[in-house]
């Protein structure tokens, strides 16, 4: 599809910009069930989108991908990516310069080698094009947690761990299970405990010489 058809069909503004193709894209991925933080803190820097995608994504988007703008998102995420396990996602339109599209589709070729790396050509990939269905992925969503627990992501405020809660209802219900079988254990051995020492108190006194 041509990225002005796209843009089209996806109802981005006459002057879309960057940030457009980010919102869009990041909407489809929370259609779909997965958890997405856009502009999310990243090792100094602020990575486009971050989502339990493919088990972790941190995605760099860009208006149109050609040789120079792919090296430049590999670049990004290569320095977000640091001290992480998260999959590393240049996400954009192919370039609609007719002569750029050979280099654009070769350098992504080349920086998939790594395979950490990935690049989405949108408006040729049917999963993100506009009115194509969306496959609803509930197994994420309920038992997947995004790896954005990291330091380098700073996640770790009292919000986050509250947006993880509401995200994942069956983790908190397990985590609420687990209290409370662990405080009946603790209350049931306590409760033994204390048998047997009056039990032993009771022999010693019986054993005991009288005067």
């Amino acid at each position: 599809m041509l990225p002005s058809k796209f843009v089209e069909l996806a109802g981005f503004p006459d002057r879309w910009q960057e940030r457009d193709l980010q919102k869009y894209l990041g909407d489809r991925l929370t259609e779909r069930g997965f958890t997405t933080h856009l502009e999310a803190p990243a090792n100094g820097g602020r990575a486009d989108i971050v989502s339990n995608w493919q088990g972790g994504v941190i995605a760099e988007v860009k208006k149109y991908l050609d040789r120079d703008t792919i090296y430049q998102a590999v670049g990004q995420l290569n320095l977000y990516g640091l001290n992480n396990t998260h999959k590393l996602v240049v996400m954009g339109f192919l370039t609609p310069d007719a002569r750029a599209q050979p280099s654009a589709l070769k350098t992504a070729s080349m920086v998939e080698q790594n395979p950490r790396v990935q690049v989405v050509f949108v408006n040729l990939d049917e999963e993100w094009l506009p009115g194509s269905r969306v496959a609803h992925s509930w197994f994420p969503q309920l038992f997947s947690l995004p790896k954005l627990s990291l330091p380098q992501l700073h996640f770790g405020e009292w919000r986050w761990w509250l947006g993880v809660a509401k995200d994942n209802p069956l983790l908190l219900v397990l985590a609420l299970a687990l209290v409370f079988v662990t405080t009946d254990q603790l209350k049931r051995e306590f409760t033994q405990c204390q048998q047997q020492k009056q039990l032993l108190n009771c022999l010693f006194s019986e054993n005991s010489p009288r005067p």
